[in-house]
């Protein structure tokens, strides 16, 4: 997240309003143009100079804090910026602006509870509206770390009515939301900020959020709603791979369009990942997954193998040889099933090949059966009919007799 600091923009017209009577010097002014040219080191010199002789001006603390954050010396301009904010206290009505600039800098400090701290004194609806962006974005920061995301919600889903093109609040807003373990309303806010994003690095950042919350809120929600969440991710993840070519954007958008039933579309985009990096054992693993919903289950068993030959995941490898267990089972193949389900630790499925390893070799006995009934009947069908060629027709009728019995067995024992 950008700081405060990074966000306010300051002018001569916001210099002039701090404290309402900052004083002319030559520092001061020396500060403010080396500031606006971006030299920071110089500028903090200026400012430095300000506070020696102005030990009590607000201003000097607030924008030598200020030069030092853009400048990388954190510690320094969180001291600075401390002392503003002391100083300021003592005013009537103190100004949110200097406790949003330290918020700004504990946050990149790592200082979360201090950063709450500062800014929660400040009721947000009082705050002028020009504060209330770069308050929300600090205040949901610090209570996102300090385990207070439901706070951060209420503030951001306050902002983002009033300031609704801002991406970095609904990113905000995402990762609020996904800490309180909602990962519908986290995949909303992190696809709209994925939308109002403008540079590839944002549009990265929350496309790759909005994935990975959409297919945990797909996999967790209503059967109703998996579909349409689906193919709302693989948009995201398919526009991502189109403009970013990178290996993990094919892979999303392949896993969303095989969540959303979509195998072919899936198969696909997992294809492209396989070019991508071709001894990948999870892109065969998904081949191997699309393989078998399309029911191609020799080219299954085929990608598997892959998978099982390139991994090294003892994870990935229980879910190959599970997934294996299956494609045997759908081809009837209980034994091979069986033992793909021992490899992967499931001895429950593994038992359940036991019953049909029975009951098939059950079946095959009794197609013996049945075949050497049908080869009897066939031979006395024969037999008869050469009894009648030499005239004895006494004894082809005792075998057609014997073939009529034989047939009714026949008939009741194997339909």
């Amino acid at each position: 997240m950008k700081t405060t600091a990074r966000r306010l923009s300051i002018g001569i017209a916001l210099i002039i309003a701090i404290g309402g009577g900052s004083p002319v010097l030559a520092e001061w002014n020396k500060g403010l143009e080396a500031y606006k040219a971006g030299n920071w080191s110089a500028a903090a010199a200026e400012f430095e100079e300000v506070t020696e002789t102005n030990p009590d001006y607000v201003g000097g603390y607030y924008m030598l804090g200020l030069c030092q954050l853009k400048d990388g010396s954190l510690s320094a301009a969180n001291g600075n910026l401390r002392k503003a904010v002391e100083l300021d206290a003592a005013a009537e009505t103190p100004n949110p602006m200097y406790a949003i600039a330290l918020a700004g800098g504990l946050n990149q400090a790592k200082q979360y509870q201090e950063a709450y701290n500062a800014l929660k004194p400040f009721g947000f609806s009082s705050l002028p509206a020009n504060y209330r962006t770069n308050y929300a974005l600090n205040f949901a920061h610090a209570a996102n770390k300090t385990n207070r995301s439901g706070e951060a919600v209420n503030i951001l889903n306050a902002q983002t009515r009033a300031d609704s093109s801002n991406a970095s609040l609904y990113q905000a807003l995402g990762v609020a939301q996904s800490n309180l373990n909602d990962d519908k309303a986290a995949f909303a806010a992190f696809k709209r900020a994925y939308e109002l994003g403008r540079s590839t690095q944002s549009k990265k950042s929350s496309g790759e959020a909005a994935i990975r919350s959409g297919i945990s809120a797909a996999r967790r929600g209503p059967a109703s709603d998996k579909t349409r969440t689906y193919t709302a991710v693989a948009g995201i993840a398919e526009s991502l791979a189109n403009s970013t070519g990178d290996f993990n954007h094919y892979l999303y958008a392949g896993e969303a369009w095989l969540g959303a039933k979509q195998y072919q579309k899936a198969l696909s985009w997992f294809e492209k990942a396989k070019a991508k990096k071709g001894r990948n054992a999870l892109v065969h693993y998904y081949i191997g997954q699309s393989y078998t919903s399309l029911g191609q289950y020799s080219n299954a068993l085929s990608a598997l193998q892959q998978s099982l030959s390139n991994n090294d995941d003892p994870d990935l490898r229980k879910k190959i040889y599970n997934q294996m267990g299956y494609v045997h089972e759908k081809n009837r193949d209980f034994a091979k099933a069986k033992a793909a389900y021992l490899e992967a630790g499931n001895s429950r499925q593994a038992s359940a090949m036991d019953a049909k390893i029975e009951a098939q070799a059950g079946n095959l006995e009794h197609e013996k059966q049945c075949r050497e009934f049908k080869l009897k009947i066939d031979a006395l069908a024969l037999q008869a009919e050469e009894f009648e060629k030499l005239g004895d027709m006494g004894s082809a009728e005792q075998i057609r007799e014997q073939a009529v019995a034989l047939q009714r067995e026949y008939a009741k024992t194997c339909g």
